[in-house]
C-alpha cells in the first residue's frame, strides 16, 4: 500500500488527472468491504473504492463527480428531495385551452395566469440489451457487472452472482 500510495502521489505531481485514477479505481471489489463511518460514503466495495471516492469528493468539481456518479450525502439528499417532491398545482375556476396555452379565467372575465402546455416528449429509443444496461441508461451511472462470456451482453446481478438475460448463462453460481 505504501508503494502504491507513492506511485499515485508521483503520478498526480507529474500531471495525471485525478479523475483518471478515480474512474479506474472506483467500484473495485475485494475484501475488506462493507459499511464505513463516513457519512458521504456509507458503503465501500474495497479500500481502493473508499480512498478514490473520498479523493473525488474532496478534490474534484461537481460536474466531473456527476459524470462518475459520485455524490456527497447532501447532494444525494437534494436530488431525492427535488425528484420526489409533490408538485403544487393550483386549479383555477375555469380553464380555457387556446392554441396550447392554458389560461385561468375568474368569474369577472380577467385572466389569472398563463402557462404553456408541454408537448409530450418524443419517445427515446433505447440501445439497452439487458435490464442492467437499461438501468445504466436511466441513472446515468455504470455498474460493475461483467459481460457474458457466451453472448457478450452485460449480465444482471442475481444474489452474489450474475446471470445473462440474453442466453441464460451464469457467472458460475446456480
Amino acid at each position: 500500500m505504501d508503494a502504491f500510495s507513492i506511485a499515485i502521489s508521483i503520478a498526480l505531481q507529474y500531471g495525471v488527472p485525478l479523475d483518471a485514477f478515480v474512474s479506474k479505481f472506483v467500484n473495485m471489489r475485494f475484501e475488506p468491504a462493507g459499511m464505513t463511518d463516513d457519512p458521504d460514503i456509507r458503503i465501500s466495495q474495497s479500500i481502493m473504492d473508499y480512498i478514490f471516492r473520498r479523493l473525488a469528493l474532496d478534490y474534484l468539481p461537481y460536474d466531473k463527480r456527476e459524470a462518475l456518479g459520485i455524490f456527497s450525502a447532501d447532494e444525494r439528499a437534494a436530488t431525492v428531495a427535488t425528484a420526489y417532491e409533490a408538485p403544487q398545482i393550483a386549479a383555477p375556476t375555469d380553464d380555457v385551452v387556446v392554441s396550447g396555452v392554458v389560461s385561468g379565467v375568474v368569474s369577472d372575465g380577467s385572466v389569472v395566469g398563463e402557462a404553456a402546455v408541454a408537448a409530450p416528449a418524443a419517445a427515446k429509443v433505447s440501445n439497452a440489451h439487458s435490464s442492467a444496461e437499461l438501468l445504466e441508461e436511466i441513472t446515468g451511472t455504470a455498474s460493475d457487472a461483467p459481460l457474458c462470456m457466451t453472448c457478450g451482453i452485460k449480465m444482471r446481478p442475481a444474489g452474489s452472482c450474475y446471470v445473462c438475460e440474453g442466453c441464460g448463462s451464469t457467472s458460475g453460481c446456480s
